[in-house]
C-alpha cells in the first residue's frame, strides 16, 4: 500500500512543473503554451517601460499631467482578448525590427484617440464625439508612434547588441470582426492592459499586445546581456574590505590609515595624493544644442485648421432674431484693412484678400509675434 503514495521528490517535481507552466497561482493560461517565470518577469519589465513612456510622451504632447497604471498582464489566444476591448477601437500595428520582427499592436478606444488628437492640436480634449476622423487618426498615430519609439529605446538599453526599431507602422479603426494579428490567427499573444488618466480629462484604457514568441526571445536576450555585465567594482572589493575590518586575531599595532582623497581640516594628509583637478567641458555650440531637435518636430507633419477672419462685431439677441435675407452686418474693420489669419484659433499673421483665378486667397503682410498678439 505504501507504494501507491507519492514520494517527496515526486511531489516537488509536480509542484515545480505546475509553477513553470502557470501565469499566476496555478493558472496555466488559455494559450496552452508554457508560461515560464522568465516570461512573467519579462512581461512585467516591458509593462514598466511602456508605463514610463506613455506617461512622459503623452504628458509632453498634451501639456497635462498624465498617470498610467497596469490593470492586467496575461498571455492567451488572440480571440480571447477581443471581448474586453471597446467596439471599433483604434489599432496601431508595427513590427519589432531588430529582434525577429515579431508583431506588436497598441489599441485604444476611439474616444481615447480623439482626446489625444484634440489635445495635440491645441484643444482641451473635452466635449468630443468619440468618432475618429482622418485628421484624428493621423494625429493619434503620430502620438502613439512617439510612445513606441521611446519604449523601444528603453528596451534596447537592456540588450547587449540588438537594437529594437519600429517597422511597418500602420493605424486603422477596426469596424468588423478582427484580431490583433490577422496574418496568424493561431498566434499566442501576451497582453498588457493599462489605464491612462490625463488631468481634467476622462480616463481610458489601452492595450499593448506582443506575440508570445517576442516575450520569449526578448527575455532570453535581456537575461544574456545581464549575465555578461561585469560585477560592480564595489562588490568585487567587498570581501577584501571585510577581511581588513574583521581580522581573525587582535592586532598588536594599529594599521597605517589608508590614503584619503578629501582635504579635511585637522587630519594630516597622506604622502600619496590623488590627482584632483577641475573638470573641463567642451563649449556648448549652437550646432550641439540644435542637433537634438525641438519638440515641435514630433508633431510637425500633423495637419492644422487655418482660418481667415474678415472681422468681428457684437449684436444683441434681438438684432440676431430680426435678421433676414438681405440683412447687412457691419464689422469692426475698415475697408482695405488687413484680415487676421488664425491657426487652430490662434492669431499668427495678417494679410490682404486677393483673388486667385476664381478663389479667394490671402497674401501675408505681417507675421504676428508672441509678444504682440492681440485678439
Amino acid at each position: 500500500m505504501m507504494s501507491d503514495l507519492l514520494s517527496q521528490d515526486e511531489i516537488n517535481a509536480l509542484l515545480s512543473e505546475d509553477t513553470a507552466s502557470g501565469m499566476g497561482n496555478g493558472d496555466t493560461g488559455s494559450s496552452g503554451a508554457a508560461i515560464t517565470p522568465q516570461d512573467k518577469k519579462t512581461l512585467k519589465d516591458i509593462s514598466s517601460v511602456f508605463v514610463s513612456s506613455l506617461r512622459s510622451v503623452f504628458g509632453m504632447l498634451t501639456g497635462k499631467e498624465v498617470e498610467v497604471g497596469v490593470l492586467e498582464e496575461s498571455c492567451t489566444k488572440q480571440p480571447e482578448i477581443i471581448p474586453s476591448i471597446d467596439n471599433e477601437p483604434f489599432v496601431l500595428r508595427a513590427k519589432c525590427g531588430g529582434l525577429g520582427s515579431e508583431p506588436l499592436a497598441v489599441i485604444i478606444p476611439q474616444m481615447g484617440g480623439q482626446i489625444l488628437s484634440d489635445m495635440m492640436m491645441g484643444g482641451e480634449g473635452k466635449d468630443l464625439s468619440g468618432v475618429l476622423s482622418e485628421l484624428d487618426i493621423s494625429a493619434a498615430q503620430e502620438g502613439i508612434s512617439q510612445v513606441m519609439g521611446s519604449a523601444f529605446t528603453s528596451l534596447s538599453g537592456m540588450l547587449k547588441s540588438e537594437r529594437l526599431i519600429p517597422e511597418d507602422v500602420s493605424a486603422i479603426v477596426e469596424v468588423e470582426s478582427w484580431i490583433p494579428f490577422p496574418q496568424n490567427e493561431e498566434m499566442d499573444v501576451c497582453s498588457i492592459k493599462l489605464k491612462i488618466s490625463i488631468s481634467d480629462i476622462s480616463d481610458f484604457d489601452a492595450w499593448v499586445i506582443f506575440s508570445h514568441e517576442f516575450i520569449r526571445t526578448y527575455g532570453k536576450a535581456a537575461a544574456a546581456a545581464a549575465a555578461d555585465k561585469p560585477a560592480p567594482a564595489a562588490a568585487q572589493e567587498q570581501p577584501a574590505q571585510q577581511a581588513r575590518v574583521a581580522p581573525s586575531a587582535p592586532q598588536p599595532q594599529m594599521q597605517q590609515p589608508q590614503p584619503m582623497a578629501f582635504n579635511m581640516p585637522g587630519i594630516q594628509q597622506p604622502s600619496q595624493m590623488v590627482d584632483v583637478r577641475p573638470a573641463e567641458f567642451s563649449p556648448i555650440s549652437a550646432k550641439t544644442v540644435s542637433g537634438t531637435g525641438s519638440r515641435i518636430d514630433l508633431v510637425s507633419d500633423i495637419p492644422v485648421r487655418v482660418t481667415v477672419e474678415l472681422g468681428r462685431t457684437r449684436k444683441n439677441i434681438s438684432d440676431i432674431l430680426n435678421m433676414a435675407v438681405g440683412s447687412i452686418i457691419e464689422l469692426d474693420k475698415m475697408a482695405g484693412e488687413s484680415v487676421d489669419v488664425l491657426v487652430n484659433g490662434k492669431l499668427i499673421a495678417r494679410g490682404e484678400v486677393v483673388v486667385i483665378d476664381e478663389n479667394f486667397g490671402v497674401r501675408i503682410t505681417e507675421i504676428v509675434s508672441v509678444m504682440s498678439k492681440t485678439y
